[in-house]
């Protein structure tokens, strides 16, 4: 098997030759090897590495004529050492919103950056936010140049997969988490006309993805941690249920990253029907073990490998992390060996180098 056909097979439930090794690497340690970001210069490191692309940095882009009186733009308000801070602002006829990001905070991880000003402060700004959605559905033109070009580079060395966050994380973005979630209570009114607007935004994405070579889509569940069942399910699985039946009347792959206190999360996110859920951090409520033995005949598991171990641990304890992941995720199939989270900006490429090399020696089926 080459390292697509392994990788989908796992994620089919099926047994590879091979357990697929694929870190969760992003722009973070791509920009700290490489000085370069983007999904070219992370393919560039899985290779360096031998592992295999997946869960990276790209999207469905959209391409947008605003009229008159309507657009979004960006621009760098302060820079200081190492530090920038880009604003970005959303103009419509009622109104504008402003949001700020911070790159630049650690010297020595340049491609991580902050939010420290949301889109969204005020009840005002979420009517503004809604006819910026209204008009964004009724304009906005996918753009799958990236995604067919990086499927055309990766061949058989990557599974250019296609990431798109749910509603509620998207909505996360523009609100900020804390003041999202005490909002489902002081006005769920409006959050749900919002969500309903972005769920018209998800269908656009998915439809393009579709339509794309891409055969995976990872939808991001983020902001949905600690939430009562009660409230996952009312909140967050109506998106899951209808962006997972899109994506199988396609016959494509869809998985969820949820990362947090999942245990009383999994069997509601299960009733979606996803074709795996990842990564199943090591704090999590949850270990791999458990997963596995509770999940691991409906879904691929993908996890947990520690990815603190990558930056402050030695070869062996690399190994070692490695053989563990592999005793409790590799039976039967339908595993694929990840990060619990992003590989860090000082992960050492050769603990990296030795999860591949380890699971070429006692990863066989």
């Amino acid at each position: 098997m080459n390292k697509k056909e392994r990788f989908l097979t796992a994620v089919r439930g099926e047994t590879p030759d091979i357990v697929p090794v694929a870190p969760l690497i992003h722009n973070r340690f791509a920009c700290k090897l490489l000085g370069r970001t983007g999904w070219r210069a992370v393919f560039d490191v899985h290779k360096m590495i031998g592992s295999i692309w997946f869960r990276g940095p790209l999207n469905i882009s959209f391409d947008v004529k605003w009229p008159s009186g309507w657009g979004r733009k960006s621009r760098l308000i302060e820079r200081k050492d190492t530090r920038k801070v880009y604003e970005h602002i959303i103009k419509t006829p009622i109104g504008s919103l402003t949001s700020k990001v911070m790159y630049g905070i650690i010297p020595s991880d340049p491609a991580l950056s902050r939010t420290i000003e949301y889109f969204i402060k005020t009840e005002k700004d979420y009517e503004i936010y809604q006819a910026y959605l209204e008009k964004f559905i009724e304009l906005a033109e996918p753009n799958i140049s990236e995604v067919i070009e990086a499927h055309r580079t990766m061949g058989d060395e990557g599974v250019p997969s296609v990431g798109a966050d749910c509603c509620f994380s998207h909505l996360c973005g523009v609100r900020g988490l804390k003041n999202l979630l005490l909002d489902l209570y002081r006005r769920p009114g409006i959050v749900r006309d919002v969500l309903n607007l972005l769920q018209e935004v998800k269908v656009k994405e998915v439809e393009a993805f579709i339509e794309s070579p891409s055969e995976v889509l990872y939808y991001d569940v983020w902001g949905s941690f600690d939430m009562s069942p009660a409230h996952f399910r009312e909140w967050i699985l109506p998106d899951l249920k209808k962006i997972t039946s899109i994506v199988r009347k396609a016959n494509k792959y869809i998985g969820f990253y949820m990362v947090g206190k999942i245990r009383d999360q999994i069997p509601i996110a299960l009733e979606a029907k996803p074709h795996y859920i990842e990564p199943f951090e090591r704090q999590s409520n949850i270990t791999l073990k458990e997963a596995k033995k509770l999940y691991g005949k409906k879904i691929c598991i993908m996890g947990n490998f520690d990815p603190v171990i990558l930056a402050f641990g030695s070869v062996k304890d690399a190994e070692r992390e490695t053989l563990r992941c592999l005793e409790e995720g590799m039976e039967d199939g339908g595993y694929v060996l990840t990060t619990g989270d992003e590989v860090p900006a000082n992960a050492k490429i050769e603990n990296l180098k030795a999860m591949v090399k380890t699971v070429e020696k006692y990863g066989r089926y």
